[in-house]
């Protein structure tokens, strides 16, 4: 039998009972976006204005959806007009985000509704709910859009679930705490961040069984895979370092440092960059792969989280849980150059960015 949620707490916070006045992801003093953040502002317009620049499987995308855990909705985001176009209301405390573009859907976990909600990208509406017997948290779709794999973070397992049903094919045991997801290229593999037990799950899809677990820093979260497919970025929250992954050999082969209490990761489209979420010190790291250093840390809005690299117009788009915003880099001149307000405490965890079709 399923048991109620208790003390665990999901990505360094008590999901069910975060509110803006309670600490923040990492335990710290929650606090609001100030004068550096303005000073930043000004700095990034100067940059534009002089021509200044310093040279996850990511998608083309039209839209954004941002899962508003402080009030039960998703923002839907246009990326080319920067303006939240529908506000959908979902299950309660959605956190989790998976696009499938290939059957125009999107799916939201609500870990205090423990469903799922599924959006119909053309209409932007609501469709359906799928009601599970746990709390939900990270989750991902494969390409042909009939498996989604979702992260039961109370149990230590991940659910296979058929996405037309919603019915429960298969529950595959992992390690402690699992959150963040991310399949392969040709999901064949899945691999699972698991934040208790300071490792990865490799998980073979097809036999629904853990092949192979990698060791990693303290507290890994975040994931995203390279353009290619080759290295895997693994975010550890309490070691402030990303570790990355030969994909072929399932071992880390570097450890790049981020900034205070990092939460999430995206590639490039070129997998030449990776861009990391901050949440104790409200930047974003951009670390050069070939070099393995940090190359520029970009002031952002409070409390960033989710991170997602849209292709089509060469940009990220961050989610700041303090501050209520997306805050969008341009990925060329590492600048911010906007922000859009959205609903309450903006979580996005997972690929939350997508297109619809023409």
């Amino acid at each position: 039998m399923i048991a109620c949620m208790n003390t665990r707490n999901i990505g360094e916070k008590f999901l069910p009972a975060r509110g803006r006045g309670s600490q923040s992801p990492e335990q710290r003093p929650a606090y609001s976006v100030g004068i550096s953040w303005m000073r930043q502002q000004v700095l990034n317009m100067l940059y534009g204005i002089l021509g200044i620049c310093v040279c996850t499987w990511v998608q083309a995308a039209d839209y954004a959806y941002l899962t508003n855990q402080g009030e039960h909705t998703v923002s839907v985001v246009d990326l080319q007009q920067q303006q939240v176009v529908k506000t959908l209301t979902v299950g309660k405390a959605p956190v989790g985000v998976a696009v499938d573009a290939r059957n125009q859907r999107v799916y939201i976990s609500n870990v205090e509704g423990h469903s799922l909600s599924v959006i119909d990208m053309q209409r932007q509406a609501v469709i359906r709910t799928i009601m599970l017997p746990i709390a939900p948290v990270g989750l991902t779709v494969n390409n042909l859009g009939d498996r989604l794999y979702v992260a039961d973070w109370y149990h230590d397992s991940v659910l296979v679930l058929a996405a037309e049903s919603g019915h429960i094919l298969a529950q595959i045991q992992v390690g402690q705490a699992p959150g963040g997801l991310q399949l392969s290229h040709d999901d064949a593999i899945l691999y699972v961040a698991n934040r208790d037990s300071n490792d990865v799950s490799v998980i073979d899809t097809r036999a629904h069984k853990e092949r192979h677990r990698i060791p990693v820093g303290q507290h890994p979260f975040g994931l995203n895979i390279s353009p290619d497919g080759k290295q895997l970025f693994v975010v550890n929250v309490y070691s402030n370092t990303v570790s990355v992954v030969d994909t072929r050999r399932n071992e880390v082969v570097a450890t790049l440092v981020a900034g205070e209490h990092p939460y999430c990761v995206t590639a490039d489209s070129r997998g030449q960059r990776v861009f990391v979420t901050n949440t104790g010190e409200d930047t974003v790291s951009v670390i050069d792969l070939e070099t393995r250093q940090t190359i520029r840390k970009i002031r952002v809005p409070g409390t960033p989280e989710g991170i997602a690299f849209d292709a089509e117009h060469q940009q990220v788009v961050v989610a700041s849980w303090m501050d209520n915003v997306i805050a969008i880099i341009d990925s060329e001149r590492l600048a911010v150059t906007a922000t859009v307000a959205v609903g309450a405490q903006p979580r996005a965890f997972g690929q939350f960015v997508g297109s619809k079709s023409r």
